[in-house]
């Protein structure tokens, strides 16, 4: 079997012996650069060191003013982001004040079911209560015990405690914000209007 040969070329910077001069603008927002070498014929840099801080401070405010227009670029980006961040976060509280009045409500449409249908129920006992006193002695202590064994069977069912663990949608979540983006009321204390 036969190995593929490779030959790897690596450049090397070899030293000229002459200068350079590289000049640039240490703000990432402006890019500016300039060089100068020096040269085997022509001026040597010593001999263009006035022409090179001449042209550095004649670039100065052309520099200057980039900066002041890249500053005021990026503040108008930042106020947008600033803007948006709180758009975002306007529409987050806008959304959990929707989420806490639908389960508010749903809960207490479930505490209503729960208490009409325990109020059948108790109807329902009383009623086999007054209907056991019309009978014989012993199949009046029958039902009764029966009814006694139901109620154990039910447990403890007192519908105000069912209320007491409702919460209002101002309990399951507090607004961050009165009002949403259109000025209208999100939260209003005691405004229950869920619809």
């Amino acid at each position: 079997m036969e190995l593929a040969q490779f030959t790897i070329y690596q450049p090397v910077a070899e030293m000229s012996g002459r200068f350079r001069i590289v000049a640039y603008f240490p703000y990432d927002s402006v890019s500016w650069s300039t060089q100068w070498h020096d040269a085997k014929s022509g001026p040597s840099l010593r001999k263009q060191i006035k022409s090179i801080v001449e042209a550095i401070e004649a670039a100065a405010p052309q520099l200057v003013a980039k900066l002041e227009q890249a500053e005021r670029d990026a503040e108008i980006r930042h106020q947008q982001w600033l803007g948006e961040q709180e758009r975002r976060r306007r529409e987050d509280d806008r959304k959990n004040v929707d989420r806490s009045k639908t389960e508010s409500k749903t809960d207490l449409i479930q505490i209503i079911e729960r208490w009409s249908n325990l109020m059948s129920i108790e109807r329902f006992l009383e009623d086999g209560e007054q209907r056991a006193r019309n009978l014989l002695p012993t199949e009046k202590n029958d039902v009764l015990e029966q009814l006694r064994l139901a109620h154990g069977f039910l447990g403890s069912q007192d519908p105000p405690d069912f209320f007491l663990a409702w919460k209002t949608p101002e309990e399951r979540y507090a607004p961050r914000y009165a009002e949403d983006d259109e000025g209208d009321k999100v939260s209003g204390g005691h405004d229950h209007a869920w619809d």
